[in-house]
């Protein structure tokens, strides 16, 4: 949502007009990939180094 520059809050989506807050968002954002990322490819290694027989 933070690439469309909305936000979803209880009333639901509405867009966020600004710009230092939509900085904010979108840098929260790119963290929270790039943590997804580096778990999803540490827990791929596991996998792969101890595979099921």
């Amino acid at each position: 949502m933070a690439a469309r520059g909305t936000r979803n809050m209880d009333e639901g989506e509405e867009s966020v007009t600004d710009k230092n807050e939509l900085k904010h968002l979108r840098s929260t954002a790119g963290k929270i990939h790039r943590r997804a990322l580096i778990t999803a490819i540490v827990v791929t290694l596991v996998a792969l180094a101890f595979p099921a027989t």
